[in-house]
């Protein structure tokens, strides 16, 4: 028997809620950064969860950057530690209507474009996956990218639902 539409958004709004109030997303050391752990994953798994949510809202698959890998490789030349992260890779895509909104708000906007969400383990945190995003202007538009990301983080880390918890810093 097939779920009624408006039935199983209701009961997705429900899940998503309550995932967010299980796991809110809390502000990390940079205040336009959000931060969400997840205990007890692996990065292949978020990963994967994130590009699931991701399609969701109907967007076109993210494109991936092995952000920890750069990194790694470029250590010796820069001068840093090559361990800064255990896995780190940033996830970029675009939402039409979002865009739209910011470029009719001021073509300046296009610097918000594309939204991003980082996926992450560090070293030191063995078992726990970090979720992060930077909130967008303050603005009608950035208010709805900010939605969109909480939405898909939400949902990302409602895949998780017995391990996520605000991240500490």
């Amino acid at each position: 028997m097939r779920m009624p539409q408006r039935l199983r958004k209701t009961l997705l709004a429900i899940g998503m809620t309550c995932a967010l109030v299980a796991a809110p997303c809390t502000r990390a050391a940079d205040a336009d950064a959000v931060t969400l752990a997840i205990e007890n994953a692996a990065v292949d798994d978020v990963s994967i969860a994130l590009t699931d949510a991701i399609a969701e809202e109907g967007i076109t698959a993210p494109s991936e950057s092995h952000f920890g890998d750069m990194l790694a490789r470029t250590a010796p030349e820069l001068g840093h530690r090559a361990d800064l992260y255990a896995e780190a890779r940033v996830y970029t895509f675009c939402s039409a209507v979002i865009a739209a909104k910011l470029a009719t708000e001021s073509a300046h906007n296009i610097a918000h474009c594309p939204l991003s969400i980082a996926v992450y383990s560090l070293p030191a945190d063995k078992g726990t996956v970090y979720l992060g995003y930077r909130r967008s202007v303050d603005s009608a538009g950035g208010r709805a990218a900010d939605a969109l990301l909480g939405r898909i983080a939400a949902r990302t880390a409602a895949q998780f639902q017995h391990a996520a918890a605000p991240a500490g810093r």
